[in-house]
């Protein structure tokens, strides 16, 4: 039996359109997110995939798919959160993980 990685399932419950921008400021939900978002990646590298899906909004019926063009710019934003928190064992953990993103960039590259 693989092992299926679970998506993240998010409910946005709102009665005013400034609560989602106060959510989107809140460091908490960011780090949720990001979080997600780097445990997709590297789900999505070790699978050898070229979409993702990050996570499901099942009260608009919306998925947030990551595409391996964007996991670089995804994982800057992650370096830049963590380093201006001074996380910088996450820092790095992240940095090596970009590495292997270019590192499969430049191997695609070669068999194109």
């Amino acid at each position: 039996m693989k092992n299926k990685k679970e998506i993240l399932t998010i409910e946005i419950l709102y009665d005013y359109i400034d609560e989602l921008d106060e959510l989107g400021k809140c460091e908490e939900f960011q780090q949720l997110l990001l979080d997600e978002a780097v445990s997709t990646i590297e789900n999505a590298l070790n699978k050898d995939r070229e979409t993702t899906r990050m996570f499901y909004v099942p009260n608009i019926r919306c998925s947030i798919i990551l595409e391996k063009s964007n996991f670089n710019e995804v994982l800057d934003t992650a370096i830049e959160f963590y380093e201006l928190r001074e996380n910088y064992k996450k820092c790095a953990k992240l940095i090596k993980l970009k590495k292997k993103v270019n590192g499969t960039k430049e191997r695609d590259k070669k068999f194109n």
